[in-house]
């Protein structure tokens, strides 16, 4: 009885939001296969007939979701790509962006994000797909630029795109809040130094030839110096937002 007069105590403009953030959770909870509305509507102190008063079906509610965590995606991510920050920022941006605000902050949305749109709809999974390939092309198109510009090596941008979002979005399945080492900013750096770095160790001579294959240490000193500065200056940028 509580709850549902905390939910009749809301106004009518939140109580939509509140049964999706309902739906969210006992979707993330019990899989959406499982979960009906009258789980939901249980959690509210609702009837299921004063559920249907807001929401039509189960369907609806989980294309609703699926809306709003685009909208997730897509805040940011424009401005970003329209910015006038050089290529590596941009995305050191994006990736920072993508890891602590859209899957961090919003865990269980986006865990029902990956694992259940084939439950959508034929007509919201198609709308869904073609918004998804939006936000694929906006990272590809940093990455092209990067490359144009001398940034970035030679690849396929498309490839290295789906590389970068793949890495960020499997957050979902290992992150737990409450119980991990690592914070968002810690995961946001060791994922960017990963992408600009790789994992191998450099090595100061080749052995075959006599000739380095890599910058002497004195530069490598001074561009690690200038990388780390430039990440100080995106930080302050965005804690200054």
């Amino acid at each position: 009885m509580e709850q549902q007069n905390d939910f009749k105590a809301l106004d009518k403009s939140l109580r939509k939001q509140k049964i999706i953030d309902t739906a969210v959770k006992v979707f993330h909870e019990k899989g959406y296969v499982s979960a009906t509305l009258d789980d939901v509507a249980g959690v509210l102190g609702l009837t299921k007939a004063a559920l249907y008063h807001y929401v039509p079906s189960k369907e609806e509610l989980l294309s609703t979701i699926y809306i709003q965590a685009l909208e997730s995606f897509f805040a940011n991510a424009y401005e970003i790509g329209k910015s006038d920050f050089a290529p590596p920022e941009k995305l050191k941006l994006l990736i920072r962006h993508h890891i602590k605000y859209i899957i961090i902050e919003n865990l269980p949305m986006f865990a029902v994000f990956f694992s259940e749109e084939n439950q959508l709809p034929e007509k919201d999974f198609q709308k869904i797909r073609q918004e998804k390939r939006k936000y694929t092309r906006v990272v590809e198109g940093i990455i092209e630029a990067g490359i144009m510009h001398g940034h970035f090596r030679p690849a396929d941008a498309r490839l290295q795109a789906y590389a970068i979002i793949g890495m960020c979005n499997w957050l979902y399945k290992w992150y737990k809040p409450n119980d991990s080492p690592y914070t968002p900013e810690v995961i946001a750096h060791h994922f960017i130094a990963l992408l600009e770095n790789g994992y191998l160790r450099s090595q100061p001579e080749d052995s075959r030839n006599g000739q380095s294959d890599h910058l002497p240490s004195k530069i490598q000193l001074i561009e690690k110096l200038k990388a780390q500065s430039q990440d100080l200056c995106v930080l302050i940028q965005e804690l200054d937002k």
